[in-house]
């Protein structure tokens, strides 16, 4: 099966704080299930020095449908690639809200660590998934988290699609019905399970 010739999903795996990155298997898994189920192509962004482990992301997975461009892409060809995604899946990070900006479909995975209603990307297109912990926002960090990232951890792949999909469908249901043009609520925020 080929991919939807469209343009691809971006998926940014990365943020400055590993307190803030959801596991990379769970991108992962979010990857196989965005290029085998909606049959849309991935490309995954970052730095140069988050290549390599871009690499071990999407090891194995076809050149067809995923592309690693970590450290490839110029700031207008990141922008260009955020402005053609049929929308963009990242942490609590400067490419969610770059997106946000941009006013693209956003998917963002937001940590415990942080206030999300305090620092989560804003937009009428913004889905922030979040799993509000008794112990967040936090203190430690995340090579002290008593909790191993719980927050983060226990945030599965096709949970939190479920949830974009959800508060998209909503948005075009509202839209269709003629309602006031505002998203199912502003800047909504999801708690996941």
């Amino acid at each position: 099966m080929r991919p939807a010739e469209t343009h691809p999903v971006v998926i940014s795996p990365f943020a400055n704080e590993r307190v803030r990155q959801w596991p990379l298997g769970h991108y992962r898994e979010l990857i196989e299930i965005i290029t085998r189920e909606h049959r849309l192509r991935v490309v995954v962004v970052g730095t140069r020095s988050q290549r390599a482990c871009a690499n071990e992301l999407v090891r194995s997975l076809s050149s067809e449908w995923v592309t690693n461009t970590c450290g490839d892409l110029s700031w207008p060809d990141l922008i260009r690639c955020v402005d053609e995604a049929p929308y963009v899946v990242a942490n609590n990070s400067g490419v969610a809200h770059l997106a946000a900006a941009r006013r693209r479909w956003t998917l963002c995975i937001f940590s415990g660590s942080h206030a999300f209603n305090e620092w989560m990307p804003r937009g009428p297109f913004v889905v922030t998934i979040v799993k509000a912990l008794p112990c967040s926002p936090c203190g430690p960090g995340a090579e002290r988290c008593p909790n191993d990232l719980a927050c983060l951890t226990r945030l599965g792949a096709a949970e939190v699609l479920t949830c974009f999909e959800d508060a998209r469908r909503e948005f075009f249901a509202r839209a269709a019905a003629d309602l006031p043009s505002a998203p199912p609520r502003p800047d909504d925020e999801r708690q996941a399970g």
